[in-house]
């Protein structure tokens, strides 16, 4: 039953199994999860956002490690839930826009797939935190950037 439950936060709710491109469909799924809810007048507590991020990721450590050990590969591509906590770092705190939201994610996957600025080395952690960590740095870099240029065109 452990590793039916760590598979099924692995994968985002089985979304990893999903032909193609599965870490650009948890983003975006991420990304229009937390549109759709904050724009529906379900304004999520900056608090509350950072609990549930804290939450995905040590559970991401957790499942994705149980998986990749079970399965035998470091970084199995299924094991989404990496793209999740990284999207959901990307839009921290960024204001609730649709133009927001899919730079957001254009960004936080573009940072994903490139790694820049030692991203990739993230990926040497070991374990779970070594396939959590480059996403979430990603997912910095792109909340970065996307408060800066928020930033920039308020003034």
């Amino acid at each position: 039953m452990k590793q039916k439950l760590a598979l099924l936060l692995a994968t985002g709710f089985y979304v990893g199994f999903i032909k193609g491109a599965p870490g650009t469909y948890a983003s975006i799924l991420t990304g229009a999860a937390i549109f759709i809810i904050q724009r529906l007048g379900h304004r999520i507590a900056p608090e509350l956002y950072v609990g549930v991020l804290c939450l995905v990721t040590v559970l991401g450590v957790l499942a994705s490690d149980g998986v990749s050990r079970s399965r035998g590969s470091d970084d199995p591509s299924f094991v989404v839930v990496d793209e999740i906590a990284g999207q959901m770092t990307a839009l921290l705190f960024v204001p609730v826009t649709l133009v927001n939201t899919m730079a957001g994610i254009a960004l936080f996957r573009a940072f994903d797939i490139w790694k820049p600025l030692g991203i990739r080395r993230l990926e040497k952690l070991k374990d779970g935190v070594g396939i959590m960590a480059d996403d979430l740095a990603a997912g910095f870099l792109s909340c970065l950037i996307l408060h800066t240029v928020n930033w920039s065109f308020s003034q």
